[in-house]
């Protein structure tokens, strides 16, 4: 197992009347890392491989920064209903599955496309599959019936990429890709999206999502990313933060 070198923050922020948001940015620098600018849109780290992978969580408006390996904080790549136990697999180009194993230990294959992972809302499982290679970069999101005799994947929507991370608040699900960042929202029957951002700065690296409020902070190869909405939630306020 690799070792991960767990960054803790030094300090916490006084919260007084109303809930006043974290400042992250604050408690990066006060991690080493420091506020870049990118010199043109899309990723940032071509010239920063030799830094590694910096994976984010928060707890009760702390960031927690951790070393190592990218692990996702929205998704899971094994999830149980009462009646299955369903397991994810990506094999990059060469495709994937997603399989079904009954209380027996049957197994159904539902699909052989590559499974990003799973998550639920409302009492529903959803699945995501998709493709990055090279200059190709799709996904789907599917909802798991199990109403028939058998399993089977119902299809959502498409996506703006192949999702590597998701964060759920309440009925919207803000799903990260390689390359971007949209909203799921889901009202009864009818799905709304809308891009967040384009062009970011984790353009085709591993990255990972966490959700504060209306704060979104990604981490990323080479740095960690804030997001925030602008004035009147029109556009999103995007930093960039490395050592």
């Amino acid at each position: 197992m690799n070792k991960v070198k767990l960054i803790a923050v030094l300090f916490a922020f006084t919260i007084c009347g109303l809930t006043q948001a974290s400042d992250f940015a604050a408690q990066l620098q006060a991690q080493g890392f420091n506020k870049q600018v990118r010199q043109r849109r899309g990723g940032i780290t071509m010239d920063r491989i030799d830094l590694p992978f910096y994976g984010v969580k928060t707890d009760q408006g702390i960031l927690i920064v951790t070393e190592g390996l990218r692990r996702p904080n929205g998704i899971t790549f094994s999830i149980d209903s009462k009646q299955y136990h369903y397991e994810a697999h990506d094999n990059g180009e060469f495709g994937g599955e997603l399989i079904a194993i009954n209380e027996q230990g049957q197994k159904l294959i539902l699909s052989k496309e590559n499974t990003r992972g799973f998550f639920r809302l409302n009492k529903q499982i959803y699945a995501l599959t998709g493709l990055a290679h090279l200059r190709m970069d799709q996904g789907r999101l599917y909802r798991l019936d199990e109403s028939g005799k058998k399993p089977r994947l119902v299809s959502v929507t498409a996506l703006a990429g192949s999702a590597v991370d998701i964060a759920i608040d309440s009925n919207r699900v803000y799903v990260l890709t390689r390359n971007d960042l949209e909203v799921l929202e889901f009202d009864q029957n009818k799905i709304r999206r809308e891009m967040l951002i384009r062009d970011a700065p984790w353009y085709s690296v591993p990255a990972n999502l966490a959700l504060s409020g209306d704060q979104f902070i990604i981490g990323m190869h080479a740095g960690v990313v804030l997001a925030s909405y602008g004035k009147e939630r029109k556009y999103m306020n995007v930093e960039y933060f490395s050592k």
